[in-house]
């Protein structure tokens, strides 16, 4: 029997993690993709910015919940119970020299018409998300790590399974947490 894969697309705010999936449409668009940021833009519309990103977490979780149950292939940003659900689990991690990139990113994003982040919310959020893959990556049955800070866009610096991963040098400073 095939077991379902979950692949979570994985980053900081302004990483480039919806541009990596919209652009790699044949790698991603196939299976469903549960994009909390895609969800809130179209509720503020009708709920206001305020509640828009609280809903769009909530429906998300909904809906992972359901292709869950169903067995289905499926993409997220985060979740680990579908690896308890008998899910393969790919993690694709996005990442970026500094959260001064990132936040340069939601700017032009805001500029374009885009949702934004507070500043302090993606400060905070920067570290921990690194935090969070380590922990992740000996629990991914495959993983591909990106660097995109430059604008050459997604540059390829490691991919592997059940921890072990492949380094492509020289590799950026900012993944030396995630090679211990």
């Amino acid at each position: 029997m095939i077991r379902p894969v979950l692949t979570i697309i994985a980053g900081s705010n302004g990483c480039g993690k919806s541009r990596l999936t919209s652009t790699a449409r044949d790698k991603f668009q196939q299976t469903p993709i549960l994009d909390p940021d895609a969800i809130a833009k179209s509720l503020q519309a009708t709920l206001g910015s305020g509640n828009s990103n609280i809903e769009a977490g909530k429906r998300v979780l909904r809906l992972a919940e359901e292709l869950m149950a169903k067995g289905q292939t499926f993409t997220v940003e985060t979740t680990l119970s579908a690896k308890e659900c008998g899910f393969n689990l790919m993690v694709v991690f996005v990442g970026t020299e500094s959260v001064e990139i990132n936040l340069e990113r939601v700017k032009a994003r805001v500029k374009k018409g885009g949702h934004d982040v507070p500043e302090e919310d993606q400060r905070r959020r920067f570290p921990r998300t690194l935090a969070n893959m380590q922990r992740l990556l000996p629990l991914a049955d495959l993983a591909v790590i990106f660097d995109n800070s430059t604008h050459q866009g997604h540059t390829l610096v490691a991919f592997g399974h059940a921890g072990y991963m492949h380094w492509v040098e020289p590799a950026p400073e900012w993944t030396k947490p995630l090679r211990r």
